[in-house]
């Protein structure tokens, strides 16, 4: 427990200092945006395939990816039906609400979390995998059917179906997944590996991802207004942190216990991972169709405020 407090406490200190430097602009005004993008596209690919050229693919594509579908479907319907009869939302912003529900910052946050206090960034590559190629692609296309006029909706959506799918293929995690794959693979089946000359440059950005990201994401905090008073849907916010930071993990645990048997270093896992706060995607989605913004953004800063202590819950309890 000692070492997962202080591996919280590291990563809070980051944030911090990133927030301190998002309140004072000392990188210039669109400095969130560059720092995101270079661990998006330059360091995460090659801790990607830093490490997945030593996981053990069959944990990897196996129960595990079943769990985040099912957890996440499951969160993810909650928050749904939730906002289409309680809160009495349309379509389009329930499936925002669904999104906000279920959809983890596996990216920017939940690899940092995971390299630095479980150890394992591949631990976040099952719920990756379902977000990035089935979850954010279905939802996508839904909103875009909920929000065109009768009779655009087969063309656009056709269109829309294209895009997602070409975005997949060139989605830079999934591109380093694959590689990672691939070279494990080699390795185990033929004993291929790669030289000095490409590993270390490899491993020399991949070391870079942890704290850029988490500075990032502290900038992106500061300057930010939260439940605003007659603005914010407090309630459906709220709602929505608590389906994602609490529902969501123990959906996770439930499935992994009871459906597979799975030991309790591995139900921490599962849980850790599925108890992520809202992704910024989310944030992203409902920009580009200008539903549930509001909504969106809130969850993802007060579920990301939230989960440090159930987090530090979860790890009290199975860790």
């Amino acid at each position: 427990m000692p070492n997962v407090i202080s591996g919280f406490a590291v990563v809070i200190v980051i944030i911090a200092l990133g927030y301190c430097v998002g309140r004072k602009q000392l990188l210039g005004p669109n400095a969130v945006y560059t720092l995101n993008m270079f661990v998006y596209w330059i360091a995460l690919p090659p801790m990607l395939i830093m490490f997945m050229m030593d996981a053990d693919l069959e944990l990897l594509f196996g129960s595990g990816l079943a769990i985040a579908i099912l957890s996440g479907c499951g969160a993810g319907l909650l928050g749904f039906l939730g906002s289409r009869f309680f809160a009495k939302r349309g379509t389009s912003d329930s499936l925002i609400a669904m999104l906000a529900s279920s959809y983890n910052n596996s990216t920017h946050l939940g690899i940092p979390l995971a390299a630095h206090i479980l150890g394992n960034p591949t631990a976040t590559l099952p719920i990756i995998l379902f977000q990035v190629g089935l979850y954010a692609p279905v939802a996508t296309l839904a909103l875009d059917i909920a929000t065109q006029p009768s009779g655009s909706t087969r063309i656009r959506g056709a269109e829309r179906l294209r895009n997602v799918l070409g975005a997949i293929v060139r989605n830079p995690m999934i591109i380093g997944a694959v590689i990672g794959v691939t070279l494990s693979l080699l390795h185990s089946r033929y004993d291929i590996q790669l030289p000095f000359l490409i590993t270390e440059p490899l491993d020399t950005l991949a070391r870079a991802t942890v704290g850029v990201a988490l500075i990032g994401f502290g900038m992106s905090l500061a300057g930010t207004g939260v439940l605003e008073k007659g603005v914010s849907p407090r309630r459906s916010v709220l709602a929505a942190t608590a389906i994602k930071t609490i529902i969501h993990p123990a959906l996770a645990v439930a499935l992994g216990h009871f459906l597979f048997g799975m030991d309790q270093h591995t139900l921490l896992i599962l849980a850790v991972i599925a108890g992520l706060p809202t992704g910024q995607n989310v944030f992203t989605y409902a920009q580009r169709y200008q539903v549930g913004t509001i909504l969106a953004r809130d969850t993802a800063v007060v579920s990301t405020i939230v989960s440090v202590p159930t987090l530090c819950a979860i790890f009290f309890l199975l860790g």
